[in-house]
């Protein structure tokens, strides 16, 4: 046999085909490269945010027995409170001062009427007061959060029962 006969000749693919293939190549590559910046895009905006987001801190007060200062002295409220801090320092700080919170918050709910504490607003006034009251107790300590914001970040009713 001869040289030339035993050597077969490999078809070359065509020039259309390299190119399409190099383009699809290129296209694979960029959407690849778009989709990471993308994804690590988002992940570095979102970081931020997570960090600042913080499970919520509830210290929950003993429920409240009080007479209310209507006429006759008949009328009594039960109220549970739990106040909403704004961090572990400020639970540590208002645990610390828990007599005396409770005791402002008693002497508050035992000043209201009842009248004021059957409606929707007057809930909500007394929240508010009870968080003035709870962040009063707190104005001397260290437990202050940073950026001037409130050491309690809310006041929720447990149950409130009025008779």
């Amino acid at each position: 046999m001869s040289e030339a006969a035993s050597v077969t000749e490999i078809p070359r693919p065509n020039r259309a085909k390299k190119w399409t293939l190099g383009v699809g190549v290129a296209i694979a590559l960029t959407v690849a490269a778009v989709g990471g910046t993308q994804l690590l895009r988002s992940d570095g905006d979102d970081a931020p945010a997570a960090a600042r987001k913080r499970e919520p801190v509830f210290v929950s007060l003993e429920q409240f027995t009080v007479n209310l200062s209507d006429e006759g002295g008949e009328r009594f409220a039960q109220i549970g409170v739990t106040l909403e801090v704004a961090d572990e320092r400020v639970d540590k700080a208002l645990r610390a001062r828990m007599p005396a919170v409770r005791n402002s918050v008693l002497l508050l709910i035992s000043s209201k009427k009842s009248e004021e504490l059957l409606t929707l607003d007057g809930k909500k006034r007394l929240a508010e007061q009870i968080a003035a009251t709870a962040n009063a107790a707190l104005d001397d300590s260290e437990a202050k959060p940073s950026g001037g914001a409130s050491p309690i970040a809310g006041v929720n009713f447990s149950h409130f029962i009025v008779q």
